[in-house]
């Protein structure tokens, strides 16, 4: 089997000849300093092309990829013509949301939030995005077809913006704020969720529409979990977010309904993957193995026949531990996820600073040692 015959059949549920192998996806990429420290290890001279400045994990390097045998290409939006990004009088890097960040120590950090004293009046005179910016798709096209149509490799759409609605409502609003406008303020909170969705349904069809016939998922990014339970309750979820997650997917699907949907969500979600699956998501990514509920064995048996999941490989410890550790880990996850097929092998994030070279290559090489299918 060549990349792409590997990916499709495990998406839909086929053994392949081995378990696909992702990096450089939306939840699968190196945090900055880490990458530079491989980079700088492994000898490999200049960089790769620098994707997303002022991000945690900025680079790109399809030479990694090769090295471990990665089975992905993956497509990264452009940059908007009509904004750049500016630095305000009190020192905030402005984004196209009007949120605003510094940098303390080395990551950026929210500092500004927009509609933090907004009312539901504010938000229809507010300065929102412009969604279909010719910047942000110009290219992408080109690129995907040229993959699609010159290599083997599986393709996907990395994630359109930082977070989907619960966490754009929490940049513009503050997180304390949102949290309480759920409660205190639900009106509020109503009509700022709805109006991220419809911006986020004209972003995302625009994206799928120039990529979607050569790729084979879309990729949104939400973390609702901590690493003890989820940060709101599921019915709570039910309430507010669960019809425009709906929403929002089956506009994509719509569009381009061979383009499947993913969704990274870190930490303790299990409680709300019902719901996950009802609003149409058809790959979870992440699977925090550490955190409550989230046990491999038991996601596989509950959902493994209506779930692909994506992700898995504890970065909390294994990760940082000796090789003899993470071959345990890596068995594990493999052992618990792949029967069946239905499993992407990957980290359950991106991989951090703290990290060992040597652990970052061994995880590519267990998962070609231990991943075959029979």
């Amino acid at each position: 089997m060549n990349s792409r015959e590997r990916v499709r059949a495990a998406v839909n549920f086929q053994q392949p000849d081995r378990v696909p192998m992702d990096l450089w996806g939306s939840d699968s990429r190196l945090n900055t300093n880490f990458y530079l420290r491989v980079v700088e290890e492994l000898n490999l001279g200049s960089l790769g092309e620098r994707i997303r400045p002022g991000s945690t994990s900025e680079y790109e390097d399809y030479r990694l990829s090769d090295m471990v045998q990665s089975d992905f290409r993956h497509i990264n939006i452009g940059k908007p013509d009509g904004f750049k990004s500016y630095t305000d009088e009190q020192g905030n890097i402005i984004d196209e949301w009007g949120v605003g960040r510094k940098m303390i120590g080395k990551h950026p950090s929210f500092t500004l939030h927009p509609l933090a004293d907004a009312t539901i009046e504010d938000l229809e005179n507010y300065k929102w995005p412009n969604m279909s910016d010719p910047g942000r798709f110009r290219g992408l096209a080109e690129k995907a077809k040229d993959w699609y149509e010159n290599t083997d490799f599986a393709i996907t759409a990395t994630t359109a913006t930082s977070g989907t609605i619960f966490e754009l409502c929490q940049y513009l609003r503050g997180i304390e704020q949102f949290l309480m406008d759920l409660y205190v303020e639900p009106e509020f909170a109503q009509a700022l969720i709805e109006k991220v969705t419809d911006l986020l349904i004209e972003l995302n069809v625009n994206y799928v529409n120039a990529v979607g016939d050569y790729i084979e998922w879309i990729e949104f990014a939400s973390d609702w979990g901590t690493q003890t339970a989820p940060f709101i309750s599921p019915d709570c979820y039910e309430e507010f977010f669960l019809e425009p997650h709906k929403r929002l997917f089956a506009a994509v699907k719509a569009a381009k309904p061979n383009v499947k949907i993913f969704l990274h969500s870190c930490g303790s979600v299990r409680k709300l993957i019902p719901l996950f699956l009802e609003s149409g998501v058809e790959i979870l990514s992440a699977l925090q193995p550490l955190a409550e509920g989230m046990d491999s064995y038991e996601l596989k048996k509950e959902f493994g026949d209506k779930l692909v999941f994506h992700g898995g490989v504890d970065l909390q410890r294994a990760m940082i531990g000796t090789t003899e550790e993470l071959e345990i880990e890596c068995k594990k996850r493999l052992d618990a996820f792949c029967p069946g097929g239905g499993y992407i092998y990957s980290p359950s994030n991106h991989f951090q600073n703290d990290v060992p070279v040597q652990n970052f290559l061994d995880m590519y090489r267990f998962g070609l040692k231990y991943g075959k299918y029979e």
